[in-house]
């Protein structure tokens, strides 16, 4: 072999050494980028969601209106709600009478599919982590729905499951379902007031226990963290939970309840199964009630009426206290009665519009929130 042979061959080992070389530094240098991706954490579709509109729990007092000045009134932004249309028919395929007779296949309906997707995405609005403590059930093997108990508790419990088919839905014990994951959640607040350090232990003691059982893995959230939120959610609630009453009451000879009953009638309110009159929007939802004003029955007479309006649990806002005001004054001048407060004072239209610009605050504080009154989380933590 002579020297120029014996060159080549080194300066072509040393090639092939230094591709090899570069080769195992790239593979090396991916394999640290992907340990670095796969290694942070990921979000959580279910639990990281926006805050759910929602409203706060509180002692449920009556406002008494204020008759001084209020402050200058705070104009509600009103959410808006931006919902998808979808075109059943431009996703079905055109029709053409010239076209070859063999037949195509069907697709799978569009309707369907969205009637899917609305399902999941109702079951998974039913958990919030900011109104919920939200326990992760992951099992080993599939759970039958039949076998998921219901866990006792003071609060609203609401219970999800992921099928094997890969959607969530509301646990049913009626459901046929197997479920690979769970997610339990304690609702943090509510009327009653906040969730308490005792209340939690039991919830979680009791999921743990199902979970042993079923020789599933549990994780919870921060308890401590948890019950921190759940005091100052309970606090928010506080401060929004308003009842106005306005009241009519006699200037001496009680007022005849077949003429309030016709008035009642032509106005738009409905006598319900619990004998009170209702004011309801098109779906069917009370937006204010007329009862007697110490709470008995009605009869053939009444002493006085009270309109009543729980402010968070009633959508529309202000249009709908418009609407409440006029129609009790009306009514007072009908029977001759005078419109008061809870404390007698009576409601001229600048007391109630000093009540309109209170309500003008407290809307704009729930939707600084992210609360909309009268919506599915409202109605939650105002039960």
């Amino acid at each position: 072999m002579t020297d120029l042979q014996l060159g080549s061959l080194i300066a072509g080992g040393v090639i092939v050494a230094a591709v090899y070389a570069f080769n195992w530094w790239q593979e090396h240098r991916y394999r640290k980028q992907a340990q670095r991706a796969f290694a942070q954490n990921q979000p959580d579709v279910l639990l990281d969601t926006q805050k759910n509109m929602v409203r706060p729990a509180a002692s449920g007092q009556r406002l008494e209106p204020m008759i001084e000045p209020a402050p200058a009134t705070v104009l509600r932004r009103e959410p808006q709600l931006d919902v998808p249309e979808v075109d059943i028919e431009d996703d079905q395929p055109a029709f053409d009478v010239d076209a070859s007779p063999a037949p195509a296949p069907a697709p799978e309906p569009v309707a369907k599919q969205v009637e899917l997707q609305d399902v999941e995405v109702l079951a998974t609005s039913q958990l919030d982590s900011s109104l919920d403590f939200i326990a992760e059930v992951h099992a080993g093997e599939p759970i039958a729905a039949v076998s998921v108990p219901q866990l006792p508790a003071p609060k609203r419990v609401m219970l999800l499951g992921l099928s094997e088919s890969g959607q969530w839905e509301v646990v049913s014990a009626r459901s046929t379902a197997y479920y690979t994951e769970l997610r339990a959640g304690l609702q943090l607040a509510d009327r009653q007031g906040s969730l308490t350090q005792e209340q939690l232990n039991a919830f979680c003691m009791a999921v743990q226990q199902f979970a042993d059982a079923h020789e599933a893995v549990v994780t919870f959230p921060q308890r401590s963290g948890k019950l921190t939120a759940a005091k100052e959610l309970d606090e928010f609630c506080a401060s929004v939970d308003v009842l106005i009453g306005m009241n009519i009451v006699t200037q001496g000879r009680p007022f005849p309840m077949e003429r309030v009953r016709q008035f009642a009638e032509q106005s738009g309110l409905v006598r319900g199964a619990d004998g009170l009159y209702h004011y309801r929007s098109e779906s069917g939802k009370a937006l204010f009630s007329l009862v007697n004003q110490d709470q008995s029955p009605f009869g053939n007479t009444s002493e006085g009426l009270t309109f009543l309006f729980d402010v968070p649990r009633v959508a529309g806002g202000l249009p709908v206290f418009d609407h409440l005001s006029e129609i009790a004054q009306q009514l007072a001048g009908l029977l001759a009665g005078e419109l008061v407060d809870d404390s007698g004072r009576p409601l001229a239209p600048g007391s109630i519009a000093n009540i309109r610009t209170q309500l003008s605050s407290i809307y704009a504080q729930m939707d600084d929130r992210g609360i909309a009154p009268g919506s599915m989380a409202a109605l939650r933590l105002f039960a």
